[in-house]
């Protein structure tokens, strides 16, 4: 609670010195003289029960009450004014809850109050209120049976309070304000012992003045302005100021007194530059470097300036290192020539596929059935592998379906691995090479005829370049 009344009236203290420093640069504002009248209010009070980390057993809820009585404004500056106030006030205190052997208070007690009011103008409308409250307990009234006299509380107690007001200077004035007792109200003979009660509460009213002036500052006094001085050339280029936009420095009639301009602020004037709205260089007449091919590349920075290219490649178009006619980025093999079907690498799959069906087996066995014709039958692949480091070759062995599916993918897998053993043994890498038997499980032809179980006995080389 103290925090808050703290916290806004430091805001009132730098509204006021912000105001005072605001009026000192204005013109001069209205005063006002000591000024008084009736007011009227609404009073949402309570007991703020406490005692430092005891947990009271009691608490209060807001009660309804109503204030009454005058008040008198007496102006300090042209922000700041002091504003004592006489009240009648009727504070109502309802129970929301209580526990323990004592029944507590609830009723109504009556104040003779004087809020001591600093009045900090913000505006023409606005004001911000502080300053303390004096309280004096005239007289208490019970709304339960437990009977609670005016000797219980204190006949005397204080009070901080600020708050907002409404057309402080006008005939009808509306204030709120928020007020946090500073006092334990118990008296000794009260029967609570440990809890603390503070008065605490909102104020919500209408001042109505009967007295006071605005007195309105002196008009201006208005100077006459010499006459004229005769007209001028200040520049001396023999267009007089009045006529000259630019008064200050020579120029020429055709240009309304200024210089020839540069509209495009490249240090070459509008009558030589080639490109006048474009910032550019003297070389090229006032135009930016050129890009002759229109790539985006200057032709100071562009390596192909006649030629459309990329900005990584120096302004020239991506390169076809193996002249292949796909560029290096689309190129599978970007340093071996090959065809744009085949992702731009040599296209050996037909030589490859011929070669395998060359390679025959004895029956039954992974033996080469012409083991001197084999290597000749052998060596395109072989050439192919050493031609080119990159290729990469799956073997794969294919069988009919006469006899067992176990023995004949068996079979098949080692007549693959027989070839991929012969490259392996003419110095080719093994990692460049796989080898599968997948039996009878990949026909390229009708098992029910001699012909196609002689064309499902196979072996394939399949061409990689990844």
């Amino acid at each position: 609670m103290f925090k808050r009344l703290l916290l806004l009236a430091v805001i009132a203290l730098v509204a006021v010195q912000l105001q005072a420093q605001t009026n000192a640069k204005k013109a001069p504002k209205p005063r006002y003289t000591v000024s008084g009248g009736l007011l009227g209010a609404l009073n949402l009070s309570q007991f703020r029960v406490t005692d430092g980390g005891y947990v009271a057993s009691v608490d209060y809820k807001y009660g309804l009450g109503y204030a009454g009585g005058v008040w008198l404004n007496i102006p300090l500056n042209d922000v700041l004014s002091f504003e004592p106030q006489a009240q009648y006030s009727s504070l109502k205190y309802s129970l929301k809850s209580e526990s323990g052997i004592i029944k507590q208070f609830a009723g109504t007690i009556q104040y003779q109050s004087y809020p001591l009011l600093f009045k900090v103008r913000a505006s023409e409308k606005l004001a911000i209120l502080f300053g303390p409250q004096l309280d004096f307990n005239n007289a208490l009234k019970n709304d339960n049976s437990q009977r609670y006299f005016k000797r219980n509380f204190q006949a005397f107690s204080t009070a901080a309070t600020v708050g907002l007001e409404l057309f402080p200077h006008e005939k009808v004035q509306i204030y709120a304000r928020y007020f946090a007792g500073l006092n334990d109200m118990k008296d000794g003979a009260n029967p609570n012992l440990v809890p603390r009660f503070f008065n605490e509460g909102f104020q919500f009213g209408l001042k109505v003045k009967l007295f006071g002036k605005k007195i309105m500052p002196p008009p201006p006094v208005v100077v006459a302005p010499p006459p004229p001085p005769p007209p001028a050339d200040t520049d001396k280029d023999g267009i007089i100021d009045p006529e000259d936009k630019c008064p200050t420095i020579p120029g020429l009639a055709k240009y309304q007194g200024c210089p020839i301009p540069d509209t495009d602020k490249d240090g070459i004037n509008d009558e030589q530059d080639k490109c006048p709205t474009v910032p550019g260089l003297a070389k090229y007449q006032g135009c930016p470097i050129p890009d002759t091919d229109k790539d985006g590349i200057n032709d100071e920075e562009d390596k192909c300036p006649t030629v459309p290219g990329l900005a990584r490649y120096q302004g020239c178009p991506i390169p076809d290192t193996d002249g292949d006619g796909v560029n290096d980025e689309e190129d599978k093999c970007p340093t071996v020539a090959g065809v744009a079907s085949n992702g731009g690498c040599p296209d050996l799959a037909a030589d490859l596929k011929v070669a395998a069906k060359s390679i025959y087996f004895v029956t039954g066995s992974d033996k080469f059935a012409y083991p001197k014709l084999a290597p000749q039958k052998l060596q395109y692949a072989l050439d192919m592998l050493n031609k080119y480091p990159t290729l990469k070759v799956d073997i794969e062995g294919h069988t009919d379906n006469t006899g067992s599916a176990k023995l004949n993918k068996a079979l098949s897998q080692k007549r693959a691995d027989a070839i991929m053993k012969y490259f392996t043994s003419k110095g080719i890498a093994a990692d460049r090479m796989t080898s599968n038997g997948y039996g009878s499980e990949k026909p390229v032809a009708d098992n029910k005829t001699a012909k196609g179980r002689q064309d499902n006995r196979r072996v394939e080389m399949l061409p990689r370049w990844n």
